[in-house]
Formats: C-alpha cells, structure tokens, sequence
C-alpha cells in the first residue's frame, strides 16, 4: 500500500487486442424514442437543460408502453364512472349512432339533410368499436355504450402516451415527467378523454400533431417528414372532427416556414431553403386534404345530396344570421373559472408559461439550449421554438374567449397543450429557485445535494393532481344520478314487469353457477306484447337524458312538456335500408319539423301527454319552486310511486365552495345541499 502523498501511475486498459476490455456504449432508442434503462448520463438534447446535479444519474422516465399502461387504467375508470357533462353528446353523437344500429332514438336539428352539419363519416368511424366487442361476446346495447368509451380512453391512452414521450425527448425528461402525471389525474382529462365527441376526436389528433411538431425539423419516422405528419394529424383532426381546431397548428406553420428549428441556414441560403419549407409545407396540405374525399363521400352517401358537414359547421358558425349565439352565451371570465375547476393550479402556471419564459431569459438563460450558449449565425434561438410551442393554447384560449357562445367541450382540443404549458412553468420556477441558492450559498454543490428542488416540483404536482381527484369524485357524487336511475331501470324495474308477465330470466350456460350478486339476463322482446307499452318519460330532465343506448329494447321514451320552450330533440321515424345505406330516414327532410334558430317546433310529435307515461324521471330540488309545467311530481302521491331515489347536488342551494370539489361532509358545515333524483312509477 503506498503512502498517503505518494504519486501513482494509473494505466488505461486496452481497447483492442485479446486482453480489450468492453466500452460502455451510449445506449440505444427504440422506433419511439424510449433509453435502455442503464445509470448512464448523458446531456439531455431537448430545449430545456438542468443545471444542477447534471453529473448525477437523469430521472426515471417510464417508457411508452408502461406510460400507455397506466394511462389506460386510468381512462377505463373514467369510462364506467365519469358522467356526460353535455346533452350535445348525447342527441348529436350517440342517438344518431344509436338510431344507425337500433332503428330507435332522438334526432336533431343539425342531423336533418336540410342543414346537415354533423358528419355520419365521423358516426361510423365509431360504429366497430361501439359494437365489435358486444358483438363478438354477445352482449346487450347498454355494453355497447360503456365498449365505445373504453375504446376512445385506449385511444386517448395511447395519443397521450406519444404526446409525453414527445415532450421527454424533444423538451426536457422532467418536465415529460410532469406532463405524464398531469394528464394521468386532471379532472379536465378525465371527462375530455373518453367524451364521444368531435372537439375529443381533435384533441387526439392535435396532441399526435404536436408530438410530431416538437421533434426537429429533420426528424423522419418511417422515411416520412415531420412536416407531413404533423399536417396530416391536423387535418384528420379538422375534418373528421371539429374545423375549427385547425387554428391550434397555425404555430406550427409559422415555425415551419420561418424558422430553421434545428436546421442551419444562412443568410445567403435564406431564400432557397424558405422555397423548399414551402413547397414541403403546400404538398403536406394538398395531401392531407385529400381526408376530405372519403368524408364527403359518406356524408353525401347518408344525406342523400352532395355535401359537407366540416364546412357546413363553419358556414353556419361564421356567416349565418343566426349562428351559435341564440343560447350558451357567457361572459370572458367563463373559461378561465372553468379551466380552474378541471385542472385548478395547473391553469393558472398554463397562462404564466410565457412570462415565465420571458424571466428565465433576463435572469436564467443558460436554461434553455443544448450549448447554453447564444444562437449562432443561421440557428434559431431555443426561447424563440419554446415560446412558439408555449403558443398555442394562449391562440385557442383567446379566440374562444372572444367568442359569445362558450362551452366546456370547445376548450377540449388544447388541453394536452395546457398540461405541456404548466409543466413548463413548473420547471422554469424550479429553474429560478436553483439558480437564486446558488448565488447566495455559492455552492452548485450543496443545491445538487439539497431535496428543497424536488420537493417543489413534486408539489407542484401532485397538490393539483391531489385536488383533481376531489374534483373527479364530486362529479361521481353529485351528478352520477341519471345513469343510476338507468341502471336501476333495467336491471330492477324491467325484470319486475317480464316476472309479473310470467317471464324469468335467460339460464347461465350449462355448468355455470350464478354469483349471489349476479345481474340476470333478460329477454326484452315479450315487452313488445303488451298492449300498454312501457314508457318512460322525461321532463324537465330531458337534457341529462344519458342515451337510448342505456335503456333496453322496445320501451318507449318520450318527453312530456315543461318550462324549456326551445326546439327539441324528436325520435326518429322508424326505417330500413335504402340502397346500400341503413336507415332511409337520414335522407328525409321533414318540412316545419326543424329549423335553424331554436324555436319550439310547431309539428305535433315531440311531446306526448303525461298519462301515457308508465314511469317518469323526475328531479325534486329545494331551490327549485314548482310551475303548472313543471310540478313536483315526486310529491304526487295520488298518481305516483317513488319507485327509486337517489341524491343530486342542488347547485342554486349549495355553498359555492362546497360544489368544487369531494370532502367528507363533516368538514363542510352543511354546506351542500341536495335534492331527489327519481324514478316514478304510475299507480
């Protein structure tokens, strides 16, 4: 052993030769962009750079497949428990749907050929997954619905999956992390994912654009540009979905054509290389317009007369006299309270992302680029690609706010956008607080040791994720009551009517023993023998009608009038097959039955009187005084029974605090109020 102080002489080990000893390679990326889990470190080549502990072993980053794991289970949940929070996706999207299949439910005004502004392309495109599952397992309509809402959360799981993997690669490992577990429990995600709608269907496609958007502009996947993948997602999701999401890739296009982004281009090559973005950039969209042709096909092919619906949305919206502003108009604040309620602290770092981008530049600029030094000749800054990807949920967010007519479902498509903006923030302010310990200790090494940095992150976090969880379970608790009383309505009411009839349940198979808690299985089709037929109808209720596919075959279902004197959904007439399409009655237009501007219709056939109705849907509320139309029919003991009952939150009684997110109640104080969601059966 030598001496303490004694020199040594250290001799490197051969490379080559029979006593060569093994290097340590740079690990590999698979075809998605996932790192060999190994401890070795290496400079991260994304937009944002840690500047403490960069020696030090980088985050665990899961992978694609687990990333699509843990997302599913998490959209599975959010499929057999989250409610419908708009009757639009209701009557536009699942009766049609229904009607398709079933030969039964509710149309309106946008599906008649007379104004045809929804698209059966983007209908069918759902029809296998609603009904392949089922199918194949023989299984009722009810699991038809539930099957559609596992597949799109699958979808969803798998789109969110790429769009973190994108911003792991492309931005920063950590702030993936963060997008990852923001998408994962924000109660916003968890309504949005598996919602049968268009303004969904555009957030998939916008997160697969922005998944391909963030890369470099050299970056190719299957020997296709990154320019094309990302025109061809956003087209997919403006046409088969919803045409006005095309707004949130006009960044993109602006990024494409005016900046190098990853590229060198000097001032000399200027030109040529702008002739050859643009030329790439024209063949992008002419090909991914060409989505259009198959949907202008089938929609023609279901109204029975050429037309689109992508653009006949946008007429109507744009340019008509009486466009989206007859009902659901709000004031501006409307967006940013909602945003608040569906991701709480999340929204508020989402709209500093810019400002705090622009901190990081006077006062941590070393931050952001993989040299950390100033942009040489010909490159583009990395503040400069940052701030154009923070942009556009501040473009979506500003051009819905000064719109009048403001729903929840509109802000749908940038809400991946949202999570990357905050995960941003979080990570610049984790930034500031470093570097301000850093010159007051003195010490780079003692900020790499402290856990102060991780602790505000993991807060950052998880405190948000922690309050969307309440968020999600006060949906459950207070608004899960319709598709209670649908449960309890064919699994209870039903099967009491097919006994009283002398009916009993389909038998298991042979060799199969029941469960104690086993649903039977019912055979509907001895409802059609009566001479009164079972209906149940629906009041003042008519807009949290949770779909036609929950409610079994051959009982009838109706509306009876009440104080809402607006236009109505009406069932559809009954039809077959026209050619090779379906249904013959998406062809008809029905004169005086429908019309543009909200007005109740004057053709008899939407409501039906109130003695026809064998059962009602009912809700009884304190703050809520009862009318001529709108009686408490709860309390109708004369001609009504009580058959089941459940809670509803009564919002106008409630404490503004208590209806925002779930705590036990006894530390509320009384602050909620609820009221009786029933279902009556007639005497």
């Amino acid at each position: 052993m030598a001496l303490p102080g004694t020199e040594t002489i250290r001799f490197r080990r051969p490379t080559a030769g029979p006593n060569a000893v093994a290097q340590k390679e740079e690990p590999k990326k698979d075809q998605f962009g996932d790192l060999a889990p190994t401890g070795w470190k290496r400079r991260h080549q994304g937009l944002l750079q840690d500047q403490v502990g960069r020696q030090q072993r980088g985050p665990t980053v899961p992978s694609l497949s687990f990333a699509v794991r843990i997302l599913l289970l998490m959209r599975t949940a959010g499929a057999m428990y989250s409610a419908i929070a708009d009757c639009d996706e209701v009557f536009n999207f699942f009766e049609p749907l229904h009607y398709f299949v079933h030969n039964a439910g509710f149309q309106t005004w946008e599906l008649s050929p007379e104004f045809a502004v929804r698209s059966w392309a983007y209908l069918l495109f759902h029809w296998p997954l609603a009904s392949f599952g089922p199918w194949l397992l023989g299984l009722g309509k009810r699991q038809q619905f539930f099957a559609l809402r596992i597949f799109l959360g699958a979808i969803s799981s798998y789109v969110e999956a790429r769009f973190y993997r994108a911003v792991v690669d492309a931005v920063n490992e950590r702030v993936g992390r963060y997008v990852l577990f923001a998408l994962l429990f924000s109660a916003g995600m968890w309504t949005a994912s598996v919602a049968f709608l268009p303004s969904s269907f555009a957030m998939y496609a916008t997160a697969l654009a922005a998944s391909e958007w963030f890369h470099p502009a050299t970056s190719t996947r299957i020997g296709v540009n990154r320019a094309f993948r990302a025109t061809l997602f956003t087209a997919i999701g403006a046409i088969v979905g919803w045409p006005f999401a095309a707004a949130l890739g006009v960044p993109f296009i602006f990024e494409y054509l005016f900046l190098p982004a990853g590229e060198t281009v000097l001032p000399k090559d200027r030109l040529a290389w702008g002739n050859k973005r643009l030329t790439t950039l024209i063949g992008a969209v002419v090909l991914s317009a060409a989505v259009a042709i198959p949907v202008v096909l089938v929609d023609s092919w279901a109204y029975g007369k050429l037309t689109f619906p992508t653009l006949n949305i946008v007429f109507y919206n744009l340019f008509s006299s009486n466009g989206p502003d007859l009902y659901g108009t709000e004031p501006a604040s409307y967006y940013f309270l909602n945003l608040f309620l569906n991701f709480n602290f999340l929204a508020a770092f989402a709209l500093i992302s810019l400002p705090a981008l622009a901190v990081t530049y006077k006062f941590d600029f070393r931050r952001l680029g993989k040299t950390q030094l100033k942009p040489k000749e010909g490159e583009t800054s990395p503040y400069t690609l940052l701030a154009v990807r923070l942009a556009p949920f501040y473009l979506w967010l500003g051009i819905l706010t000064l719109q009048g007519h403001k729903e929840e479902r509109f802000m749908y498509p940038a809400y991946p956008l949202l999570v990357f903006n905050a995960a941003v923030t979080v990570f610049l302010v984790k930034g500031w607080l470093e570097t301000a310990f850093i010159k007051i200790t003195s010490s780079p090494y003692r900020a790499s040791q402290t856990s102060f940095f991780s602790w505000f992150s993991f807060l950052a976090i998880i405190i948000p994720s922690l309050l969307s969880i309440g968020r999600i379970i006060a949906l459950f608790q207070f608004y899960h009551a319709p598709f209670d009383v649908a449960a309890h309505f064919q699994y209870t009411t039903v099967p009491n009517i097919l006994s009283g009839m002398g009916y009993m349940p389909i038998p298991p198979p042979p060799g199969v023993t029941p469960r104690a808690d086993h649903v039977h299985e019912w055979d509907f089709a001895p409802l059609a023998e009566l001479k009164t037929p079972v209906t149940l109808c629906f009041g003042s209720e008519w807009h949290r009608f949770p779909s036609s596919y929950l409610f079994p075959e051959h009982v009838e279902l109706r509306w009876v009038k009440s104080e809402f004197d607006g236009m109505m959904p009406r069932p559809w007439d009954p039809s077959e097959a026209d050619g090779y399409w379906r249904r013959a009655e998406t062809r008809v237009t029905h004169l005086g039955r429908f019309n543009g501007e909200n007005k109740a219709s004057a053709v008899p056939g939407t409501y039906v009187p109130i003695e026809q109705c064998t059962h009602l849907v009912t809700l009884s509320l304190p703050s809520r005084k009862p009318t001529a139309l709108e009686p408490d029919y709860s309390e109708d003991d004369e001609h009504w029974d009580r058959e089941f009952c459940t809670t509803f939150l009564d919002g106008a009684s409630s404490k503004w605090w208590s209806r925002l997110i779930w705590l036990p109640a006894r530390l509320l104080d009384g602050g909620r109020v609820y009221g009786d969601y029933c279902l009556l059966r007639r005497k």
